[in-house]
């Protein structure tokens, strides 16, 4: 035993730095991938090694340093920052020790395996920030541990009560298996192609090993799906997964019921707006006086604007990128780093099976990297009906609006900043609520400040209907007993969304919770802020020097914000 472990196990004081170095190098160890994602390879070759006896000790090790920490705290003076470090460190610690202990997720949920087998190797896939033959011969070296990782997974699951484990994860699960193992069969072997990189060549051997494992895990997965009595449903559970997950206090009934005020009054709002614009929008049509009818033809007419081909699709949101960078020098927004390094395309065609739209951003061992922007596109083998639905929802509107909470000035901006922050522990583990708060945030800052028109605007307010929606569905179905027809009734009437925002929020609520909240809850907080320092300095208020001042600290919890903008809050 270390001496550092020793001093843990102990509870005795040691320096938040060397504990954050302590812990990161541990996590590192046992999540390969993630340091990887963070611009680290000196790890590229392995996977997570997950046995039994394994995940065991990453939970002891987890008690240990927060003990440690705990003790370090307690005792003498510690440096500000210091302390911020260790705030975002206990954070993470008590998620691992929440999924572990409590929520038993290697054990109980199939799709914390899936999610270690989706990531083994896109990351060497996507990134260039290394020269693509070692990357392709890191990948082919995971590629032939993914059959050590599913049998773990197959052992971790086998020993569970089925009465433990809920059948629709399980489903999903099974399906994101099947859909690797397409992907390291089929699509894998094309991704050193034109590379005359040596392991090239083992491609398709490596990849047909990793197949074969995945279709094994599938299989069971399937069976497994077939025997499981559990539910998805949280319950006593959900008040502590949320706290843990969002770091927020309040009372999960409290947050409930404002929510459903907020619903009604976001509604209200567009409403509103909605008959302000609707004579510009749809001259020579009478709006009809039902709330809900008139939100549904105006939302029905931002969806008319949209795009027929993946072209021109990509094409609208690479102006979108162009556009919103000359708009925020222009309008003295935000200070932007040169040169933009962001990258905004369809994904590579060789991820055959896999979806992997999303924003992948520079990581804070690679700061300078290209962040990309894979667009979700509709899969090749939707009908021309799924292609036009796609098309609906994914309209014009929408990415106008939703390009600034993704981008400019939102996730590429805080995360490059984060990535680029002297304090890597922070852009590791960042603040969920912070994260997707700012980017909301975002988006109706610069609609606020000139950025779109009223089409836009009201792609904005359904949006934020579904923000709200999220947080009353993910407490009502852990906590309600919600079931999926009550979900879907409610999203698509009360939050008037369509049918597969609506679908896709069910899944969501029952696999990902409480991220779910994170939008609304975010916003809130971030925009509270905002206003509170806008009165708080008056005239002096510089919206640059705000927006500025919303990075320095890394992606942490907002009130750590609010603190150093307008000190500590005082208790009565």
């Amino acid at each position: 035993m270390t001496p550092l472990v020793l001093a843990a196990c102990l509870a005795l004081p040691v320096a938040v730095p060397t504990l954050v170095e302590t812990y990161v190098e541990r996590y590192f160890q046992t999540f390969p991938t993630r340091a990887t994602e963070a611009g680290r390879h000196d790890l590229d070759t392995e996977l997570p090694d997950l046995s039994a006896a394994r995940i065991a000790d990453w939970l002891r090790f987890n008690r240990q340093i927060r003990a440690s920490l705990q003790a370090t705290l307690a005792g003498a003076a510690v440096a500000s920052e210091d302390r911020l470090d260790a705030d975002v460190l206990l954070a993470q610690i008590e998620r691992e020790i929440h999924d572990l202990d409590v929520l038993q997720r290697p054990q109980r949920d199939p799709l914390y395996w899936t999610s270690l087998v989706a990531s083994a190797t896109v990351f060497l896939l996507v990134r260039d920030d290394v020269p693509l033959a070692p990357r392709l011969t890191a990948a082919c070296a995971r590629a032939r541990l993914l059959p050590r990782l599913a049998a773990q997974a197959r052992q971790a699951l086998e020993g569970t009560p089925v009465d433990r484990i809920a059948p629709e994860p399980a489903r999903i699960a099974a399906a994101q298996a099947r859909a690797s193992a397409v992907f390291y069969r089929d699509g894998f072997p094309t991704a050193g192609a034109g590379t005359p990189a040596p392991d090239v060549a083992t491609l398709p051997r490596d990849g047909e090993t990793a197949a074969k494992g995945l279709d094994e895990l599938a299989a069971f997965l399937e069976g497994l799906a077939a025997r499981a009595t559990g539910t998805p449903r949280l319950g006593a559970d959900y008040a502590a997964t949320f706290r843990v997950g969002t770091g927020i206090e309040d009372p999960v009934d409290t947050l409930l019921a404002e929510a459903e005020t907020a619903l009604a009054a976001k509604r209200a709002e567009a409403a509103t707006y909605g008959r302000e614009v609707w004579p510009s929008l749809l001259p020579g049509e009478s709006p009809p006086g039902d709330e809900r009818a008139l939100l549904l033809r105006l939302f029905e007419r931002v969806a008319a604007d949209r795009d027929n081909s993946l072209d021109s699709y990509v094409a609208g949101w690479q102006a979108n990128v162009r556009e919103l960078d000359a708009f925020l020098r222009a309008n003295d927004v935000v200070s932007l780093p040169d040169p933009l390094t962001l990258k905004v395309d369809r994904s590579p065609a060789f991820f055959v099976g896999q979806s992997v739209g999303g924003v992948y951003p520079a990581g804070p061992y690679s700061p300078e990297s290209p962040t990309l922007l894979f667009l979700p596109v509709p899969p090749e083998t939707a009908t021309p009906e799924g292609r036009g639905a796609f098309f609906r929802d994914f309209n014009r509107h929408f990415n106008r609006m939703i390009a600034p909470h993704e981008l400019l000035p939102g996730h590429y901006l805080q995360l490059k900043y984060a990535a680029r922050h002297p304090h890597r522990l922070r852009a590791l583990f960042p603040d969920p609520v912070y994260v997707e708060g700012w980017g909301t945030f975002c988006e109706r800052l610069m609609l606020d400040r000139g950025w779109g028109g009223p089409l836009d605007r009201l792609a904005h307010l359904k949006k934020q209907l579904e923000n709200v929606a999220r947080t009353i569905v993910d407490v009502r179905v852990h906590t309600r007993d919600m079931t999926r027809d009550e979900l879907l009734r409610f999203v698509r009437d009360e939050a008037l969304q369509d049918e597969q925002f609506a679908a896709n929020m069910w899944v969501r609520a029952i696999t990902s919770s409480p991220q779910l909240t994170t939008y609304h809850l975010g916003y809130r907080q971030v925009m509270g802020l905002y206003e509170e320092v806008r009165r708080a300095r008056g005239p002096a208020f510089r919206l640059r020097e705000f927006m500025d001042g919303m990075m320095t600290l890394g992606p942490v919890p907002v009130r750590h914000y609010r603190e150093r903008m307008l000190g500590p809050v005082k208790t009565p």
